[in-house]
């Protein structure tokens, strides 16, 4: 039996009645083994019914509570239902492919032809209906969104009416809390930015939340290219780079960084990487994005045109002690795909570039393989013990550099790591 019957098997058999919903429902519909699993129940006591299925936490807020449990390893949460009825829930929901449901024994619950609208490949709003927008104009957002990240149509009604909506209502676009916007476009951004944006530029939305970015269409670089047509054609080229490799957990960094790499730039005036990192942060907190996330996105900014020029192992393994192998490894990688969107001719100078930073990681995971863990191949305990010193300034300065021999080859063993030790040791 599939998991999510069985979670909806022990949830009713707690005393009510339950249905998989949502993007449970969705990717179930879509052939998609779910993550995590959506459920709605008649309107119960949420606390009695976790007493009744031995855990779970509420969270959510006093209006909105949700319970959270797990069953057989798969996290589920669940909600009571709005209504009278699954159906009246179900239309309150923002799209067709949405408002589906899943009844226990493996029915499927849908009023509003979700199934034959993903069959289709087409994001519709629910019964056609317009007010769900008005409600909630964030979701325009979300069927950009989904169409991006789903490679789906957008249906003709739910164009037209939500094009008639922008043009007739932009009052209750702009009143969106920028954070609210900010979740929608990270999520837009983690899969498929080009086409998110490109479909953001159709529908006009970009002057309501990014009109640093719609402001580049003013500057032109050559005869027939501005900044923003060179901004789409690196989002384009990083796009087709995510996702020809297994995703990685700062994937977003890469794509937010190509968004902003040219925010605030002014005909004829030299790049400003600072400035433009300072917008990006602005945009960024107000989007409500976490701070170690704007960091990268913020260093890459700044620093991605240094590596334009040639590197040598020891210069990488110096910027990975002080940074990390995975946020310069980004930022080389971002830089490749800037270049090729401006045809570059050093793009041959990056990947060689790249091929050195290959060489540093290939060196430390060696020394990770052999010591449990440390690319260094001796600790900061071991280093005083050689040199007979206390804690203090010198022992990092010592491990850093220590790293930095590791990283370029010129250290690869322990005896050879307590050999540069000892030999550091006179300069201290």
């Amino acid at each position: 039996m599939k998991t999510y019957l069985r979670a909806l098997g022990a949830i009713e058999a707690a005393g009510v009645r339950a249905w998989l919903v949502g993007d449970s429902a969705r990717d179930v519909a879509m052939g998609i083994h779910p993550s995590g699993l959506s459920v709605v129940v008649t309107p119960c006591d949420l606390k009695g019914l976790a007493a009744s299925l031995g855990q779970g936490t509420i969270m959510g807020t006093e209006i909105f509570p949700s319970l959270h449990i797990s069953i057989r390893d798969t996290k589920v949460e669940i909600s009571c239902m709005r209504g009278d009825s699954i159906e009246e829930e179900l239309s309150k929901r923002d799209f067709s492919m949405n408002a589906m449901a899943i009844r226990s024994e493996g029915a499927f619950v849908d009023p509003f032809n979700g199934r034959h609208d993903i069959r289709n490949s087409l994001v519709r709003l629910t019964g056609d209906d317009i007010d769900l927008v008005w409600n909630d104009p964030i979701r325009i957002v979300r069927m950009l969104r989904f169409s991006a990240e789903l490679g789906m149509n957008i249906f003709w009604k739910s164009e037209t009416d939500v094009r008639v909506f922008i043009a007739n209502h932009p009052d209750k676009i702009k009143n969106i809390p920028s954070e609210r916007w900010g979740r929608e476009i990270v999520n837009g951004m983690s899969l498929r930015p080009y086409d998110f944006i490109y479909l953001c530029d159709r529908y006009h939305l970009l002057p309501f939340f990014l009109n640093e970015l719609d402001r580049l269409k003013e500057i032109s670089i050559s005869a027939e290219k501005t900044l923003f047509n060179h901004i789409l054609d690196a989002l384009r080229i990083a796009q087709d780079f995510l996702s020809s490799r297994k995703p990685k957990d700062n994937d977003m960094a890469l794509s937010l960084a190509m968004l902003f790499h040219h925010a605030g730039a002014v005909s004829n005036q030299p790049f400003d990487e600072d400035n433009a990192a300072g917008i990006a942060d602005t945009y960024l907190r107000g989007w409500n994005i976490t701070t170690d996330v704007i960091e990268v996105i913020c260093f890459i900014i700044k620093k991605y045109r240094s590596f334009y020029q040639p590197q040598t192992e020891e210069q990488l393994a110096a910027e990975v002690m002080k940074h990390n192998m995975e946020v310069i490894d980004m930022t080389i990688d971002f830089a490749i795909c800037n270049a090729r969107a401006d045809d570059v001719k050093n793009l041959e100078l990056l990947i060689a570039n790249k091929w050195n930073l290959g060489e540093v990681a290939r060196r430390y995971d060696e020394a990770r393989r052999r010591t449990d863990g440390n690319i260094r191949y001796i600790t900061g305990d071991e280093v005083m013990k050689i040199l007979d010193i206390k804690p203090g300034r010198v022992v990092g300065e010592i491990l850093n550099e220590l790293g930095i021999a590791v990283g370029a080859g010129t250290v690869s063993s322990e005896k050879e790591a307590t050999e540069w030790v000892i030999k550091r040791g006179v300069d201290v």
